[in-house]
């Protein structure tokens, strides 16, 4: 069954994707709507572009907000359009940016933007130093593309900085929270991911990093090239453009595809060889588990939802494994699917909260 398009959605694929970059951040943006814009998205090849697109320039964007043209700008824009007030001041300023720039910021050389610099020098550094921030909300999964045609698909309630510049020698990147899948475009640079202790380091590849156990431990999964896996000492955020981070002498862990690296805080990392339907499945909007504690089980499937599950402090639990399937965002079915399989009971015990105990004996 085709899902139907909101007859709001502007036809115009270029005009429809500022539309959609506005309501996917918007406050009361539900399910509803990204199912929406997920079928307008693989509804024609020509909306994936613009799309693209359309993030590109929201991220330049970010980097001027302070400017007096793209303030006016969006001024301008909700003159004339009215838009409704349900955005936060960000996207206030770089949402209603897009609406007016889509149609000529492409047009525009990065030349154009570089000029803004040399009228305001102190602009100039400021984008020079800067970052781009792209993030998603718990139960959205997002995929953005980078000025090097690299891509970034960040799974649910993650976020990630972006360091580099069409001019930088270095791609660097952290990852702030949650899980990214990076595909990284070959055009002779490195392209280096922080994530907690560790920096992965790349050319052209595909692999896959988790910050787990409270964004502590690391997971680096490899998909295809390779990857050369590194501790640090020196956090990202005290570096400048320039800097580089201070690697621990210890040999770089090099993966090969189907490869994963755990690595806990200042301890050794280890490699083995990767479920990669567990650990890539959340792309296609999968969890799976096989033989995972129920506490480890719980712990996923709450990270894909505002309703979450807390387990009673009942000794048997502990025992309970849990396998099999689900869909990102299903507690409903999983909590279904643990009553029919294990002598437990799911008792809602708040608005957004569920707690999951043993049945009563008998």
């Amino acid at each position: 069954m085709k899902l139907a398009i909101s007859a709001s959605v502007p036809s115009d694929p270029t005009d429809a994707a500022a539309y959609w970059i506005i309501r996917l951040d918007a406050p009361d943006c539900g399910p509803v709507d990204r199912a929406a814009f997920e079928a307008w998205r693989a509804e024609k090849p020509e909306h994936v572009e613009a799309y693209a697109m359309a993030q590109q320039a929201l991220g330049r964007i970010d980097r001027h907000l302070l400017d007096p043209r793209i303030i006016q700008l969006g001024e301008a824009a909700y003159q004339s359009t009215q838009t409704k007030r349900w955005f936060w001041r960000r996207h206030v300023a770089a949402g209603l940016a897009v609406i007016c720039l889509m149609g000529t910021w492409m047009a525009m050389s990065w030349q154009s933007v570089s000029q803004i610099g040399s009228q305001e020098p102190m602009i100039a550094q400021t984008i020079h130093h800067s970052a781009a921030t792209y993030e998603t909300r718990i139960g959205e999964r997002s995929t953005f593309s980078l000025s090097d045609e690299s891509t970034i698909t960040l799974n649910t309630d993650s976020r990630v900085r972006v360091y580099y510049t069409d001019s930088s020698k270095v791609r660097r990147l952290r990852l702030m929270r949650g899980q990214a899948m990076f595909e990284v475009a070959k055009d002779g640079r490195p392209f280096e991911v922080y994530a907690g202790d560790r920096r992965v380091v790349a050319l052209g590849t595909a692999f896959d990093v988790k910050l787990a156990d409270y964004q502590e431990e690391v997971h680096v999964t490899l998909v295809e090239g390779m990857v050369d896996v590194e501790a640090v000492v020196e956090d990202l955020e005290r570096l400048d453009v320039k800097g580089s981070a201070v690697i621990e002498a210890i040999k770089p862990t090099r993966l090969e595809p189907g490869q994963q690296l755990i690595a806990k805080p200042k301890e050794r990392p280890i490699v083995v060889d990767a479920d990669m339907d567990r650990a890539t499945g959340w792309r296609h909007g999968r969890l799976v588990f096989r033989g995972d504690s129920l506490a480890q089980a719980v712990a996923e499937i709450n990270r894909y939802s505002e309703r979450k599950i807390v387990i009673s402090n009942q000794s048997g639990l502990k025992n309970i494994r849990v396998s099999g399937v689900f869909g990102t965002g299903s507690t409903r079915s999983f909590l279904e699917a643990m009553e029919e399989v294990h002598p437990v009971k799911a008792k809602q015990i708040s608005y957004d909260r569920v707690e999951l105990g043993l049945k009563p004996a008998g």
